[in-house]
């Protein structure tokens, strides 16, 4: 006797309602980390505010990957994004400035989750594993970007490109040196026009 093959079952309704949950949850964590620090929240605390079962929070993954989501949620807007496209846009940097704005919004936006970031990853080796992987991903993804722009993708040139688009250097000008936003923009669009033009 066969027995039959059992049907998947497929809602789209279900699967909206799941993606709707998990960017609510992402956005609790990315939310309660920025405010608390990484060590400061826990997972029951994340499903408390998110208001769901702390099954649910574990079902979207572990604390450490909630904080990578978290980070790209703030950066890209996209808990799953993987490059720079979604703030870059996918076709070559027509304009610098305003490509350099587009990022530099996203790190403003991330710049209270990359603290918790940068703070977990010095006691936690699963955070420090995922932001060396975030580091590398970066420059890899820089190199293209400047080879599809007609640049030489040097390490050395995505290395000065990454720095001086990096959370750091935003986080310095704007917070402790009280630079404007948009003068921040224009500096690192200038300085970056620098380095391509060496």
């Amino acid at each position: 006797m066969t027995i039959p093959e059992r049907r998947r079952y497929s809602s789209p309704v279900r699967a909206e309602r799941a993606r709707q949950t998990r960017a609510q949850v992402v956005a609790t964590a990315g939310r309660l980390f920025a405010e608390r620090g990484y060590a400061g929240t826990s997972v029951r605390q994340i499903a408390t505010a998110a208001g769901v079962s702390l099954e649910t929070v574990t079902q979207t993954g572990r604390k450490a990957d909630l904080l990578l989501a978290a980070f790209k949620d703030g950066f890209t807007g996209n808990p799953d994004a993987v490059n720079l496209d979604a703030l870059a846009g996918a076709a070559g940097p027509a304009d610098l400035v305003t490509v350099v704005g587009r990022v530099a919004a996203g790190v403003r936006r991330s710049v209270p989750i990359w603290r918790a970031f940068t703070t977990a990853a010095m006691a936690d080796p699963a955070v420090a594993a995922a932001r060396a992987e975030l580091a590398v991903a970066r420059r890899e993804e820089i190199k293209e970007r400047l080879a599809l722009a007609g640049f030489p993708a040097s390490d050395r040139l995505a290395d000065a490109v990454g720095l001086l688009t990096s959370h750091e250097a935003y986080d310095h000008l704007t917070s402790v040196c009280g630079w404007p936003h948009e003068d921040y923009v224009t500096w690192a669009a200038a300085a970056i026009q620098a380095q391509l033009t060496r």
